[in-house]
């Protein structure tokens, strides 16, 4: 009987004891891509506890995440509770990369030694990125830019995508990044595009990857058509007093427009007057009342407009030159003497140069002018004569009765247009100003370095002449293409998406072709034969945007790609190779877990109750 007294103190605190189970207070916050832990310890009087009698569910809501009767099954994919922990009284629950789908109320059921407890706690999702998409009111038939930033981003390297109706139409690398590891990231990207008829009715998304957040920023929006406003700033009244700056902005549409008025910076008030247009878009007008003032001189005022088709707003100017005080001799003396510049002008005659584009481009339109001033009668008249090596072309104005001459000289004269506009007019039939213009289309073998003539005559005798010579440019005026978009490194299997750009004045007929460049061996990728890459084009007025999509593989790691700009005739315009890529090899799963035997179970897993 006495060797069972030591063995008593032990025998009534197991049977006193009472399984305690213990959560933190709730809500537990965790952000989205993080690992949340969630706390639950027990105690049951004894430690260290041996796992095989320990039961453990989590659940979601009333769905089960995690049990643990022998060995750990995981219903939400990476959840997961150590052996270890659970030999110390603890069951946490560890579930890497959270998104908004793992928020909710959490219950940790424990039983052990025949006793089972529950406590619960609720996990919030923060996510603490932000995404913004800006530029959605376009225009139409025009090329616009949508532009798209996140902030509070844990690292730079991303990934943008610019989705329509489900299908991707852009995949870039961030154009701006900004920020640091401590303060968070700032990443902006953009995408140039020219709608179309129906395009309002499509969803447009934003997309934005990161390699070490499986959940992704999306916003998802749709286009607004509208029209840019038309801004004109002036003076209302010339004089001094009574005065009004009037800032007229017509035309625009939606109707979200805001105006501010300044004086060297500072506000000024103003009247607004606004009415809709027939064709349903608005117009403005906003009135200040001024008395201008010799203080007012060289003052800077501003309109300013910001309107959903101005990114960045528009501002129109206006400065006023007062002058002081002028003395009636001096006004006198300035009279006289712009009289007699008059009276110089009207009997003394005056030819002007030629003007005209000197650059002329093949398939354009090229217009001429010159004028002669004073005093003439009605009888004078304007002729032009197109010279290129010995063969010499007569154009007269409209209506006048060509020389005779073949078929083929009077089709030649068809192609050019002449007419002569009188500006002034005097008493007595006297002209004191006539201007002769030609119109042509441009063509390079008629037009290059030709000879153009204007000649003023007056009853078939020659008064004064003057020449000018065309130059008809070989190339297409000016462009500039962009260097080829490539990552810094990707990953083998995943699509990737190259581009190059060719803005300016971009040719009507180009063909763009991307070759794979090894060492010295350059190969060409063709649309139609290789099924592992796909090559689309952006074009728009003033840009071209080709794009070249494809699966890469270890094989493609160290490959050059180039990107050519080429014209109807071969001609190389533009080329751009990219750095060399460099694809990595997808990681392995090395994850492994042994168990260790801890001896006997308390219970059969057969007749375990549900939790």
């Amino acid at each position: 009987m006495s060797s069972l007294l030591p063995i008593l103190p032990l025998l009534v605190t197991t049977v006193c004891a009472q399984l305690q189970v213990t959560t933190p207070p709730s809500p537990v916050s965790a952000e989205v891509g993080s690992t949340a832990i969630l706390q639950c310890k027990f105690t049951l009087g004894v430690t260290p506890v041996d796992p095989a009698q320990v039961h453990v569910v989590w659940k979601n809501e009333g769905k089960k995440v995690l049990s643990y009767v022998d060995k750990i099954t995981a219903f939400r994919p990476g959840a997961e509770i150590t052996e270890e922990n659970l030999a110390q009284g603890d069951a946490s629950l560890f579930l890497p990369n959270v998104t908004h789908e793992d928020a909710g109320w959490y219950s940790c059921s424990i039983r052990l030694a025949s006793e089972q407890a529950t406590q619960s706690l609720n996990l919030i999702v923060k996510d603490y990125r932000y995404i913004k998409v800006e530029g959605t009111t376009v225009i139409q038939n025009n090329s616009n830019e949508l532009h798209c930033s996140a902030s509070n981003l844990s690292s730079p390297d991303v990934m943008f995508e610019w989705v329509r109706n489900g299908n991707v139409l852009s995949t870039s690398v961030p154009q701006v990044v900004e920020g640091s590891d401590s303060e968070g990231f700032k990443v902006q990207n953009s995408f140039c595009f020219t709608p179309v008829l129906g395009d309002d009715s499509a969803r447009y998304a934003c997309q934005i990857k990161q390699n070490n957040v499986p959940y992704q920023l999306k916003k998802t929006f749709q286009i607004t058509f509208g029209v840019r406003p038309q801004v004109t700033f002036y003076l209302s009244s010339k004089g001094q007093k009574n005065s009004s700056l009037v800032c007229l902005v017509s035309g625009f549409y939606p109707d979200d427009l805001s105006l501010t008025m300044k004086r060297d910076g500072q506000l000024l008030g103003y009247k607004l007057n606004k009415w809709v247009n027939g064709n349903g878009t608005y117009s403005l007008e906003a009135t200040h009342r001024t008395n201008v003032t010799y203080g007012d001189s060289n003052i800077d005022y501003s309109c300013t407009v910001h309107h959903p088709t101005v990114p960045g707003g528009a501002t129109e100017r206006l400065k006023f030159l007062v002058d002081a005080y002028i003395p009636m001799g001096i006004w006198i003396a300035a009279i006289s003497g712009l009289f007699l510049a008059i009276l110089f002008q009207i009997f003394c005659k005056h030819v002007t140069d030629i003007s005209g584009c000197k650059d002329w481009t093949a398939g354009s339109i090229g217009i001429l002018k010159c004028s002669i001033s004073g005093r003439y009668p009605r009888s004078l008249s304007a002729v032009w004569l197109v010279r290129r090596g010995d063969k010499e072309t007569e154009v007269k104005e409209r209506g006048s009765l060509y020389t005779a001459g073949n078929y083929r000289e009077l089709q030649e004269q068809d192609c050019y247009t002449c007419w002569n506009v009188v500006k002034k007019k005097c008493i007595g039939g006297l002209r004191h100003s006539l201007c002769s213009i030609l119109c042509f289309q441009v063509h390079k073998e008629q037009h290059d370095q030709a000879e153009f003539i204007c000649r003023f005559m007056r009853a078939g005798k020659l008064l004064q002449e003057k020449k000018f010579y065309g130059t008809v440019l070989d190339n297409y005026g000016f462009y500039s293409v962009s260097e080829v978009c490539i990552p810094e490194a990707c990953n083998e299997g995943e699509k990737l998406t190259l581009y190059c750009t060719m803005k300016g004045n971009v040719p009507r007929d180009i063909r763009v072709t991307w070759e794979k460049c090894f060492s010295e061996e350059r190969t060409a990728i063709a649309r139609d034969q290789d099924i592992n890459y796909q090559v689309t084009e952006n074009n728009s007025p003033g840009q071209m945007c080709s794009f070249l999509t494809f699966c890469p593989t270890c094989e493609d790691s160290g490959a050059i790609f180039t990107c050519s700009f080429t014209d109807n005739e071969g001609r190389i315009l533009g080329e751009r190779s990219s750095q060399p890529l460099k694809v990595a090899e997808p990681k392995k799963d090395s994850w492994s877990r042994t168990y260790r035997d801890w001896g006997f179970r308390a219970f059969d897993e057969t007749v375990i109750s549900e939790m």
